[in-house]
């Protein structure tokens, strides 16, 4: 299984950003063999768009759960469609967020908006 997390730096110590579609980086990270990437995110300075395009991104990579602050409503439309789970990691560092989410410990946030 794939993760993706919203991080403002190329780094496993990195905190997770506290914006998910404008962050500046993605990590992609595999849970079965731990192998992972970093991947630049050029819709940072997209004035409109940048939501869908990031949960692009997670698509393209074929992850299955997203790791971020609270994405905003047009992101949270696109991850509805794509079935794409999204679970709140803010405050954690990508190391923490990984194993917070190992053991269960993460919240899932809904994607319906009320």
């Amino acid at each position: 299984m794939k993760v993706m997390i919203a991080i403002d730096q190329p780094s496993l110590e990195s905190k997770i950003s506290d914006r998910f579609a404008r962050t500046s980086y993605f990590l992609i990270y595999d849970l079965e063999d731990q192998r992972y990437q970093f991947i630049n995110n050029d819709s940072v300075e997209t004035k409109h768009g940048a939501g869908p395009k990031a949960v692009q991104i997670a698509m393209d990579n074929e992850v299955s759960v997203i790791i971020s602050a609270i994405p905003g409503e047009n992101a949270m439309d696109a991850v509805k469609e794509s079935k794409i789970k999204v679970y709140d990691g803010r405050g954690l560092s990508t190391k923490e967020a990984i194993e917070k989410f190992k053991n269960g410990e993460l919240k899932e946030v809904s994607t319906t908006l009320d």
